[in-house]
């Protein structure tokens, strides 16, 4: 499986001012600097919780579909393919590459688009079957977009809360450590922390388990 991200978000979740607010900073001396923090932590957040914050094109490239063999048991086997950074919004095609490299492009009406479910799913309709004859790697691509939303106010507050204090830390980093020999008591531990306690207990009820 490979995971590709298309287009990515236009914003991000936490804006400049925000930040700049909980910073108590006035001038714009470090703006590109915050504004760098913010989309770094904010790509570090989806990569744990596994998720997708504002709106966003990705493409999934599978070298098959979905089969666990021996699993009789469950009468979705083989029927289901699960889409990966949750929030689903919607599927935009499912194409498939058979052993020649040509194109297809799978029928909507032979599958279920689930985006109530997290992480969402795509459901093969009764009486409808995946194409076969394919090539052996990356045989089928599907290409969705996922995302609370599109504006910021649609992301969770305990992720944007969790964005806001990893920041504040990173930029006392600069301001306390880096630049004079003052230091802010226990940040040079902190920063021995993959992330933050506090950042983990705000994110930590959006993490999407693996199974």
């Amino acid at each position: 499986m490979a995971l590709k991200l298309k287009t990515p978000p236009l914003m991000e979740p936490v804006t400049l001012v925000e930040a700049k607010s909980l910073l108590r900073i006035d001038d714009s001396d470090d703006d590109t600097l915050i504004s760098s923090m913010i989309t770094a932590i904010r790509q570090r957040a989806e990569e744990w919780t596994r998720r997708s914050f504002l709106t966003q094109t990705w493409t999934l490239w599978l070298d098959e579909f979905p089969f666990r063999p021996g699993n009789t048991l469950n009468k979705l086997n083989g029927r289901v393919i699960i889409i990966p950074r949750p929030p689903m919004q919607s599927v935009i095609f499912i194409k498939t590459y058979d052993s020649d490299n040509s194109t297809a492009t799978f029928d909507v009406s032979d599958y279920f688009v689930d985006t109530a479910s997290s992480p969402g799913r795509v459901a093969l309709n009764d009486n409808s079957s995946w194409p076969t004859s394919l090539r052996k790697f990356s045989a089928v691509e599907v290409e969705f977009i996922a995302g609370y939303g599109s504006a910021a106010s649609d992301v969770p507050e305990g992720i944007k809360q969790g964005m806001l204090q990893w920041i504040k830390l990173m930029f006392a980093n600069k301001s306390k450590l880096y630049e004079s020999d003052e230091s802010t008591l226990g940040l040079l531990e902190m920063n021995q922390i993959p992330i933050p306690p506090l950042v983990i207990m705000l994110w930590e009820p959006y993490r999407l388990v693996q199974l």
